[in-house]
């Protein structure tokens, strides 16, 4: 940068530089002029300072049995100073939708009206992810998966911006069983003694045909009974596809019961998988 010196006066100017790494950092200032005579000068300082984290980042994630995965962020303020936190969001990959679960449903922060967050105080932040993938394109990763980074920009007391953003966040993915059993559809709540009915899925993730047998097995001391044959042929499920099958139980309890095991066997190969609990419903009294 340019300046005309014309008599005996300071020279200020603010330069602004990104600093990406934390730790001991060397700013290197270097002033070329002329002098009066028209001789090209040159002078050099270095100044040695430390760059300290100022915020704390911990992350969890949560997978539900219906496969919801949930993000929990955690930000901690390591500085000896409030900061006004001005972002915190979650920009998924390719892979994901994020949805931000820190605003109420009239749109307010769940963190109140301050956006101050006080020296060694933790927000919580929680982001709900839903895979782009279909099912079929699931059962096939494996390893690690990309989800996503963290972006947090803030104001420090004096109004100096500050802004952090994480590396890849890497979810690792729990590899599929060549048959996964879930549950389509169920109440929420039924009455002791109205029967109902349970829709399961039986999702095949290899390339093999699969021609399946199903047997139903009653919990000891069980609320719920299951009501007609309890050993069935499903039939042939093709590969990398599902079938979807219904079951008809009875509640003779009030409480909270698990539907009961289930034992399926592939015809083709005789090889048996077991399931002691898919899933469970509230029974209350009639």
């Amino acid at each position: 940068k340019q300046w005309y010196q014309r008599r005996v006066r300071d020279i200020s100017e603010v330069i602004n530089h990104e600093v990406k790494e934390l730790g001991g950092q060397l700013l290197v200032c270097t002033v070329s002029y002329i002098n009066t005579s028209g001789e090209k000068l040159m002078f050099r300082k270095y100044f040695k300072f430390q760059v300290l984290k100022p915020l704390d980042v911990r992350t969890k994630f949560f997978t539900t049995q219906d496969d919801e995965i949930f993000l929990e962020a955690q930000i901690t303020n390591t500085t000896p100073h409030a900061l006004h936190m001005q972002k915190v969001v979650l920009a998924p990959s390719p892979l994901y939708t994020a949805t931000d679960l820190n605003f109420l449903g009239n749109g307010e922060s769940i963190f109140g009206e301050s956006d101050y967050i006080n020296p060694d105080d933790t927000w919580q932040y929680l982001y709900k992810l839903t895979p782009k993938m279909t099912q079929d394109e699931k059962s096939n990763v494996k390893g690690v998966s990309s989800v996503g980074k963290l972006d947090i920009m803030w104001l420090s007391n004096f109004g100096e911006k500050g802004r952090l953003q994480s590396s890849q966040l890497q979810r690792l993915i729990q590899p599929q069983g060549e048959l996964v059993v879930t549950v389509q559809s169920i109440p929420h709540f039924i009455s002791s003694n109205e029967q109902f009915q349970v829709v399961l899925r039986l999702r095949n993730t290899t390339d093999r045909k699969y021609n399946l047998h199903l047997t139903l097995r009653q919990l000891p001391d069980s609320g719920l009974v299951w009501v007609g044959d309890i050993k069935k042929v499903v039939g042939e499920v093709p590969p990398c596809s599902f079938l979807d099958i219904n079951l008809d139980i009875l509640p003779v309890k009030s409480g909270v019961w698990d539907l009961g095991e289930i034992g399926i066997e592939n015809l083709v190969t005789s090889k048996r998988f077991d399931y002691p609990s898919v899933g469970q419903i509230l029974v209350g009294l009639t």
